[in-house]
């Protein structure tokens, strides 16, 4: 599978936020927003690494931010002036979304503004779920287990949402373990920042740690 990524980022405020975006400008990859331009990269390297998609564009002006040793990674620079407009904006518009999750803004992506391609089909299953887990609430990897065969696929949902491409868009700080503990989040800062997200959401927490009952909601019972 061929896919050329065009890595786009931008400032909003005072962090960088940054995405993987197809030719279209559908979103392949996506991480925190970052104060540390290099660190951003390198995260979105990585996520591309584990996805195997091998050819990366990069904007001309950030090169110099940029270790070229990733191993399997084809690497070059394009300049953004060369992409169409359609493009730019469509870019933009998503930075801006994905900013506004990270702020604790009701916002939504949609499965088509999103690439899953090289994925399983069981990893896409899990991961368009979770997209579907309003903000303010959290859901459980059993209960997404069980949508997709029974509890017996507990584990295997958390291992794909643990390697999850599409951080923020694809929200998975909203999954939590069953009795409301918080579980692991690979992102830079783990389970704090996990839980600084669901709090910017609205999420409440007991004095133990664990994410409030009625905050837990089944996927089945919203009528999906």
């Amino acid at each position: 599978m061929k896919i050329v990524v065009y890595i786009y980022l931008e400032k909003r405020k005072d962090l960088w936020v940054s995405a993987g975006f197809t030719g279209r400008c559908k979103l392949v990859c996506s991480t925190l927003p970052s104060m540390n331009v290099r660190y951003t990269l390198q995260s979105l390297f990585s996520i591309l690494l584990s996805r195997k998609l091998s050819t990366i564009k990069i904007p001309f002006t950030i090169a110099n931010k940029v270790h070229f040793n990733f191993k399997g990674l084809l690497v070059s620079k394009y300049s953004p002036q060369v992409m169409s407009n359609d493009f730019i904006s469509t870019a933009r518009r998503i930075l801006d979304k994905l900013h506004s999750i990270w702020t604790g803004n009701k916002t939504f992506f949609s499965e088509e503004e999103i690439s899953l391609e090289g994925l399983s089909y069981f990893a896409k299953k899990v991961l368009y779920l979770t997209m579907k887990i309003p903000r303010g609430f959290v859901t459980t990897y059993g209960n997404i287990a069980q949508l997709l065969g029974g509890r017996k696929y507990s584990r295997a949902t958390a291992k794909v949402l643990s390697e999850n491409p599409i951080p923020l868009a694809i929200p998975c700080h909203r999954v939590v373990y069953f009795d409301g503990r918080l579980g692991g989040y690979s992102a830079d800062g783990g389970v704090l920042i996990k839980r600084q997200l669901l709090e910017k959401e609205g999420v409440r927490f007991t004095s133990s740690g664990k994410v409030c009952p009625e905050y837990v909601v089944r996927l089945n019972s919203l009528n999906l």
